[in-house]
């Protein structure tokens, strides 16, 4: 049985009792009230339980009046605990100022990095966090939220659209976003659109340069669609050609669906684990007695102490273990079937574009070989179907 808090806090004793009217010391000790737990027998003539250190002085009267004899096999709580520190007295002393030095020093800001900024010098970023409480060796309990921060620093420093700041350990970074301003575009070159794929056209506009194909026309990968090149042969001129082009392409694709998928996933059940890190080692100071899972997940995080640029050996470690399963699923072939389509559906809209719409869908063979189901799918798809090819112009053509 594990001991609360408050029983830790009073302290305990667990202590033998052997010989005499065991039974009769047991039953007027509960009559009487006394809190003995964690009962259980060593031998038919002796049996161990414990007892609060206050109550423990209570005992004598009970024993004598059973014949046996007691022995206290040991001690555990907070009493006992200061017993020991008060013989290491010096030690006691020393550890308690290790720690608090070091709370001390990792609740203060050591360093401040600053990224994303160009123009925007560095100590114009330091000058303006300064003045709303953010600077090297401040208390890290007396900054602002750093949302509230973020949006102050953004406010006082002119040529900025957003600013991060994240606090990591005794290091504070700050994200700086410049506002730019949009670059001329370079004037296109002059250019004809012609047909990415075999297709049949179902859609043209022309917004600049001259149409070559109509709706329904077929066309092979590379024919023309709109020519950059206008009006007549004794008077023409050259544009960048512009429009929108669709068509109907036809993709043959093959996939397959297994019939028994397995699946790793998280159960929900969690437990954590906090060191101390001292150089090369970790010192456990939560998490004891913990069963480990049969299969887990787990997650570390370490914060180390730093002092400017330099990292300090001392710092502190969490351990997230999740617990983790493998569960099966069994599809039936038309959950596969319909698995393995779908599969299809994603390949070609990420080929063809977001804008690529599925006209047909017409299985051409379909098996179930080594427990997957396999298909060879033909798909119509309406798409854009234009790319840009340049116009070479030779000077007295």
């Amino acid at each position: 049985m594990r001991q609360s808090f408050m029983e830790w806090l009073k302290g305990t004793v667990e202590v033998e009792l052997r010989g005499g009217q065991i039974a009769q010391f047991l039953n007027q000790a509960t009559r009487d009230k006394l809190e003995l737990f964690n009962i259980r027998w060593s031998g038919s003539q002796c049996v161990r339980f414990e007892i609060s250190v206050e109550q423990y002085f209570l005992l004598r009267k009970y024993v004598r009046a059973s014949g046996g004899k007691i022995k206290v096999m040991s001690k555990k709580g907070f009493p006992f605990l200061l017993s020991i520190m008060e013989k290491r007295l010096w030690f006691t002393i020393g550890i308690g100022i290790f720690f608090t030095v070091i709370f001390l020093l990792s609740s203060l800001v050591w360093s401040i990095d600053i990224a994303g900024n160009k123009r925007i010098p560095n100590d114009v970023i330091l000058a303006a966090a300064k003045t709303e409480g953010l600077y090297r060796y401040q208390w890290s309990f007396r900054l602002q939220d750093t949302d509230v921060l973020s949006k102050k620093l953004v406010n006082s420093i002119p040529g900025t659209t957003w600013i991060g700041v994240e606090k990591v350990g005794t290091k504070v970074n700050i994200q700086v976003v410049e506002s730019t301003n949009p670059d001329a575009r370079e004037l296109n070159s002059p250019r004809h659109l012609v047909a990415s794929n075999d297709a049949v056209i179902t859609y043209i506009i022309a917004e600049q340069g001259k149409p070559l194909v109509r709706k329904n026309n077929r066309v092979k990968k590379g024919d023309m669609l709109i020519s950059g090149i206008i009006g007549s042969e004794a008077h023409s001129d050259i544009v960048v050609a512009k429009g929108t082009v669709k068509g109907l392409v036809w993709y043959e694709y093959e996939v397959s669906a297994p019939l028994t998928q397995k699946y790793r996933v998280l159960t929900g059940e969690r437990q954590s684990r906090s060191y101390i890190v001292l150089g090369n080692r970790a010192l456990q100071i939560s998490g004891f007695n913990q069963e480990p899972y049969e299969k887990s997940e787990t997650v570390t995080t370490t914060d180390m102490l730093t002092i400017g640029n330099f990292s300090l050996p001392i710092g502190k470690m969490k351990e997230l273990e999740q617990e983790a399963a493998f569960e099966q699923r069994e599809l039936t072939t038309e959950q596969a079937r319909e698995e393995s389509l779908q599969q299809a559906r994603l390949r070609i809209l990420a080929h063809a574009g977001e804008e690529a719409e599925i006209v047909s869908e017409i299985v051409l063979h379909e098996a179930t070989e080594n427990g997957k189901v396999i298909m060879k799918v033909l798909y119509e798809v309406n798409q854009s179907i234009t790319k840009e090819q340049p116009i070479v112009h030779m000077q007295g053509d």
